[in-house]
């Protein structure tokens, strides 16, 4: 372990409050939300910290510990964070400590001598938690002594709430081993800011073991040699669950194609070029798809970035030469390109890199322009190589490339077929479908594409919408599963969504072109509406890259029951709710009616899911690893998979006279 490098509290820069944070949590957790996803987006803001700890080189272990009041502490072993006093600056005097976790814009990673390479450069993490949370308290492992800071929320006469005020200044509280250095970060998450699906507040915090669990195994495989863990002591009985990997993201990309054949081993990459650290694998499998994942400094970078282009490059040009060299080509036939090399190929690429510049506050895109020829000088000689030292696997994956670059140039007809297809509704109305309902798009709201099940809750979406804002799009029955179709298909089942949206999907998918802001999913509250939206984000997701991951995909949450209250008409989201509501209001005698789907409700009542006051979740992608496997198991073809899924989470027995 290296253990030279300073980090003291001059190393902590303050580029003030915490109110901001707490009146606006979705300009700091974004797309993660206020619900279950934001919620853990807490977790997971105190974990990176520990992680850019690790990858500095400093600390082996991090454990998360989900307590049976509902707080969450975060253990490392790494330097622990600074206690002394600040030397100069706006917080001169004050504790590194109660800088780190009470400003914004204020961390050691803005000094390249503390932190060469970490996952954020904003600062805000630590202190979003305190801002967020009704207590925290700090304890930091740091020269023979164990530190403790402890912050509450706390509120005045006249109602505002100041997150992280100080109750316990920093101090010492007893005495450990020298070598024994870390940091402790525990917090109790404020519920008055987290609410659930129907915007109902939490009573108590909904912390997911499966949610923690795929994080935190995913992470081992990104930062190998470190050992991620998670205590459940809700119950009283201490539950301990570690994951630690290796051999890095080959580990990954072994777990991701265990369900299915591989064409060849999987191929990794490890190398380093100056400051600049690549771990990659790639893996072509029988019956793949395109795949490709990301990660820099830790971070997960769903809309890929220049990493993953100086990847995708080095083996594509490599599988190329191995191919001309050996003259697998017919005369005058073109050699594969990288659509046709990764056609099946499911590819993970991490880098770790100082400074890494990312497109917009999501960092899901890459953009340092360094990282393309450093990741391609480090995999195409690696590339290379493999290719010549296993010939066998070697042939397999050149003889997969040109059977894709075959069958992509017999498609031309199919092509063809399918740009007349879509070239039916440019013959009228500017190109767009003649059961779309357009907005006038003179408004400065966010432009929607409402998608309406059926066309009898579309003709009555026309009613209750606001056309200054949103369009209406009623489907035609339920959408094709196009996980895994051709596009001639895909194009006969889904061409009036494709041309409303206005971007093309697949290869000539541009979503700099979408027409409208947001696309809304409005589908019955049933199990047949669910499994409409499934189908929508599977299509969307296959064929249109980078929309879902955008965060412009959104799904309404329409309500089940209805009734007349005091002469104003109330909706309520489900069984619960309506349960709960007539607990409260015994004596109410109006008839309760189940709005058994949209198609039923009339223009008055659609404006519960369609106007202001509707309630809309937002799809966002948190793990495109998990995203990618889970894709596949519950659109692709193995309806065993399926099965085995539904088991897992249901812990039923699909099983019939004793056979399952």
């Amino acid at each position: 372990m290296n253990t030279t490098s300073a980090y003291e509290a001059d190393q902590i820069q303050a580029l003030s409050g915490l109110r901001h944070v707490r009146a606006r949590p979705l300009m700091y957790l974004g797309s993660a939300g206020v619900g279950v996803a934001g919620l853990h987006h807490l977790i997971w803001e105190i974990v990176d910290n520990s992680v850019d700890e690790a990858m500095a080189g400093y600390g082996s272990r991090i454990e998360a510990t989900l307590h049976a009041d509902g707080s969450v502490s975060v253990t490392d072993n790494g330097r622990g964070v600074p206690v002394g006093k600040m030397g100069d600056g706006p917080h001169k005097g004050r504790s590194a400590l109660e800088v780190v976790l009470c400003e914004t814009n204020a961390g050691g990673k803005f000094d390249s001598d503390s932190y060469k390479v970490s996952g954020g450069l904003h600062g805000v993490g630590a202190s979003v938690v305190t801002a967020l949370s009704s207590r925290i308290t700090a304890d930091v492992r740091r020269d023979g002594h164990v530190h403790r800071l402890v912050l509450e929320a706390t509120r005045s006469r006249n109602g505002d709430v100041e997150p992280g005020v100080t109750i316990e200044p920093i101090h010492t509280i007893r005495k450990c081993a020298k070598g024994d250095t870390g940091t402790q970060i525990r917090f109790w998450p404020d519920l008055d800011l987290f609410h659930d699906e129907h915007g109902v507040p939490f009573d108590s915090p909904q912390w997911s073991m499966r949610v923690i669990a795929d994080r935190f195994r995913h992470k081992s495989f990104v930062h190998p040699g470190v050992t991620f863990a998670v205590v459940d002591d809700r119950e009283g009985v201490k539950e301990l669950f570690e994951w630690c990997s290796n051999g890095g993201v080959a580990d990954l990309v072994t777990e991701m194609t265990a369900d299915t054949g591989l064409v060849a081993p999987v191929v990794s990459f490890q190398g380093v070029d100056g400051d600049i650290t690549v771990d990659a694998a790639i893996a072509w499998t029988v019956e793949g798809r395109d795949t490709s994942i990301g990660f820099a400094n830790g971070v997960a970078t769903p809309e890929g970035g220049t990493h993953i282009n100086g990847f995708r490059t080095a083996v594509t040009e490599s599988i190329q030469k191995y191919i001309g060299d050996r003259n697998m080509l017919k005369d005058k036939e073109a050699a594969p390109n990288t659509r046709d090399i990764f056609a099946a190929a499911l590819m993970v690429a991490s880098i770790m890199l100082p400074g890494p510049q990312f497109a917009g506050n999501s960092k899901s895109k890459l953009m340092n322009t360094e990282a393309t020829s450093r990741t391609r000088a480090i995999v195409a000689p690696a590339m290379s190589r493999w290719l010549e030292e296993h010939p066998e696997s070697a042939k397999k994956i050149g003889e997969l490339a040109i059977a894709s670059m075959r069958s992509r140039t017999k498609s031309n007809a199919e092509q063809a077929a399918v740009r007349a297809l879509l070239g039916k509704g440019n013959k009228s109305r500017n190109g767009l479908p003649a059961k779309l309902r357009d907005c006038t798009f003179k408004t400065d709201r966010p432009t929607e594409l409402l998608l309406v099940e059926g066309e009898s809750a579309g003709g009555t979406a026309i009613d209750a919408r606001d056309p200054s804002f949103q369009a209406i799009l009623p489907l035609r029955g339920k959408p094709l599963n196009s996980y895994r179709e051709s596009i001639s298909r895909v194009v006969k089942s889904m061409a009036d969504l494709i041309l409303s949206m206005g971007c093309g999907i697949g290869d000539d998918f541009e979503l700099e072109k979408f027409r409208y802001d947001r696309l809304v999913v409005l589908a019955d509250a049933d199990d047949d509406g669910l499994h409409i939206r499934a189908l929508i984000l599977a299509f969307l997701y296959s064929w249109c890259p980078g929309l879902v991951e955008s965060g412009r995909l959104f799904y309404a949450l329409p309500p089940l029951w209805t009734t007349i209250h005091k002469g104003e008409r109330i909706y309520l989201e489900d069984d619960a709710a309506m349960r709960a509501w007539r607990t409260e209001n015994p004596t109410h005698k109006a008839h309760m009616g189940r709005l058994k789907g949209l198609g039923e409700m009339d223009a008055v009542e659609l404006r519960s899911v369609m106007g202001p006051n509707r309630r809309i979740g937002i799809v966002h992608i948190e793990d495109p690893a998990y995203v990618a496997r889970l894709a596949e198991r519950l659109f692709g073809p193995k309806s065993e998979l399926r099965r085995t899924w539904y088991l897992e989470r249901s812990g039923e027995s699909l099983a019939v006279g004793g056979n399952i």
